[in-house]
């Protein structure tokens, strides 16, 4: 019998014994879509090898023989199957090699072999994959609204095979399904090629708390028996937004709001995003502005009130502060500089108004005075700068000041016309009070010496002459401003005589702003007063001994050699003269 009677021979048997074979379990073998894979032959190939073939199962119900071959000929028969041409070799351990892989080729691969008189069948099943591409969360939402199912992306797994299992994870956590806060939707398609595409939706229901909240997605894909494999997406990180459950206002400045000052409200609720347009309203009244700020321009004490705020899209939760304009204000009655003539009364006085409680007071100089101070019967002394000065006790830093000048004006008096003695001269001095300062011209016999500068005293001018007279001489005294005129004049002798003793001038008036002044003038005058009478007392006893001494010859003798002496004696003790008029020598 030929070769190929033998060949067809072996085939016949080879079908007619296969409805006898004996069942074996099933191999796997994974390959790589692309790749070549190697399918073993675990079916009986040692001892009197007739034949060995290859079959693939095209459906449930139909095996097509790929190949064959005949050990006794070494000849190999490839079945006409168009997918499988250039794509299929039987290697020299009877393996059966497929290149470039594809999902077509995921099918039950078979081994017969002819051992004798024996058959025996080995399926093969072989398993192809596709790793996917790294998945990407499309159209990400750009925040999540508190307590909101809302959609937070699609992960998109494409370019696989098998189909993916796809899972999410928040904050590194893999999300709950069973969650009422958690829904997934999966899409799953195929494109031409046969990969699939998977689409799964997340939307999740988030909290205040959270504050932000970060989503990943997984792929786990099929690489190999009993093994699998993952690839995640980049992270996408959600803010949550939130309305706000209060709202605060700040003022400032902060404290002691002082009227004519600028004051800034602020409104700020705890929402995220920061809330921008706000409703202030005062007393009811209702400002709408479009930041967060309420400006309160050169306020005054009508604007102290409560103001309270809410946010445009949230009206019902509102916030509130008070508000105190401090005000203070001062004046002083009167209200101006003021000129009166001496003897004149006057009644100055501190007014305040202000939103608290206010100290009041009044001081000339460093001296404190009660207000309203009354001030009877003005003396030159009494003029000057009289200043009030108020302070808010609730607002340390809150002051007035106001002050006016009183001016106490009256005519020229002149309260001393002294001389005296001073190295072989004779020194005049006119003491004058008045105002406006009075211009003083002094006359001597009708002529007009040349003054002495004097420092003033006081409410005082102090005016003096230094003559040396040669014979007996008049002096006046005469100031004059522009309420009147005051003179007064004294007698000289010439400087070989001497001086008669002259009354003494009135005192400096005290100060009668001073509450002791009353009780020390009086002490003045009684001690004056007693002065005065000795002084007369001593004249007259001095005229008496004078006469009496005037009849004794040697007496002459005597007084003209004590002359000069007892002239200086006597000019030295002063000669006061204060009513208008002359004083004789």
């Amino acid at each position: 019998m030929g070769a190929s009677s033998t060949g067809t021979l072996h085939l016949i048997l080879f079908l007619l014994l296969g409805l006898g074979m004996r069942a074996q379990a099933t191999t796997t073998v994974t390959a790589m879509i692309g790749d070549t894979v190697t399918l073993p032959c675990e079916a009986k190939l040692f001892g009197d090898l007739n034949l060995v073939s290859w079959r693939v199962r095209l459906t449930d119900t139909s095996n097509e023989q790929l190949l064959s071959y005949s050990p006794s000929n070494s000849k190999t028969e490839m079945k006409n199957i168009p997918e499988y041409k250039d794509r299929i070799l039987l290697n020299k351990n009877f393996f059966l090699n497929i290149t470039d892989v594809g999902i077509k080729d995921e099918r039950v691969f078979s081994c017969f072999t002819l051992v004798g008189s024996d058959i025996d069948e080995v399926p093969v099943a072989l398993k192809v994959y596709k790793a996917p591409l790294t998945p990407e969360i499309m159209d990400p939402a750009a925040f999540l609204d508190e307590g909101v199912l809302q959609k937070v992306g699609v992960c998109v797994v494409n370019n696989t095979y098998p189909m993916p299992n796809v899972t999410w994870q928040h904050n590194d956590d893999n999300v709950d399904l069973n969650s009422p806060d958690v829904n997934v939707t999966n899409n799953v398609v195929t494109d031409e090629n046969g990969f699939y595409e998977v689409q799964s939706s997340l939307s999740y229901s988030s909290r205040r708390e959270e504050g932000k909240v970060s989503f990943i997605c997984t792929a786990i894909y099929f690489e190999g028996l009993n093994k699998t494999s993952s690839k995640t997406s980049s992270p996408v990180t959600l803010l949550i937004h939130y309305k706000s459950s209060k709202v605060s206002l700040q003022v400032t400045p902060a404290q002691d709001v002082e009227e004519g000052t600028n004051v800034t409200i602020s409104c700020s609720g705890d929402g995220y995003p920061r809330p921008e347009n706000f409703n202030f309203m005062k007393s009811g009244e209702e400002n709408v502005v479009v930041t967060d700020h309420y400006e309160l321009i050169n306020v005054t004490q009508e604007d102290t009130g409560e103001y309270t705020c809410s946010e445009q899209d949230n009206p019902n939760i509102k916030g509130g502060v008070n508000v105190t304009v401090h005000y203070l204000t001062l004046t002083m009655n009167p209200n101006k500089n003021i000129s009166k003539m001496v003897g004149e009364n006057i009644t100055l006085d501190c007014l305040a108004s202000s939103s608290g409680t206010v100290d009041v007071t009044l001081m000339k100089k460093n001296k404190v005075y009660q207000t309203p101070l009354r001030l009877d019967s003005l003396q030159y002394l009494h003029s000057g700068t009289y200043t009030c000065s108020a302070r808010l006790r609730e607002v340390k830093e809150m002051k007035r000041e106001k002050a006016i000048m009183i001016r106490v004006e009256g005519k020229p008096k002149i309260t001393k016309l002294t001389k005296k003695i001073v190295n072989n001269t004779k020194v005049i001095t006119c003491v004058v009070e008045g105002f406006p300062k009075p211009v003083v011209q002094w006359s001597i016999n009708g002529t007009a010496p040349r003054e002495e500068s004097v420092k003033d005293k006081k409410s005082q001018w102090n005016h003096k002459i230094t003559v040396q007279p040669s014979e007996n001489i008049t002096v006046t005294c005469i100031a004059t401003n522009a309420h009147g005129q005051d003179q007064d004049t004294v007698n000289l002798t010439a400087m070989r005589f001497k001086e008669p003793e002259d009354e003494t001038l009135e005192q400096d008036p005290a100060d009668p702003t001073d509450e002791k002044s009353d009780s020390k003038t009086d002490q003045a005058k009684v001690i004056v007063g007693v002065i005065v009478g000795l002084l007369i007392a001593a004249v007259i006893a001095g005229v008496i001994y004078w006469l009496y001494k005037k009849k004794s010859p040697t007496s002459k003798t005597k007084t003209n050699e004590r002359g000069t002496a007892d002239e200086i004696k006597k000019i030295n003790k002063g000669d006061n003269n204060h009513t208008s008029g002359s004083s004789a020598v």
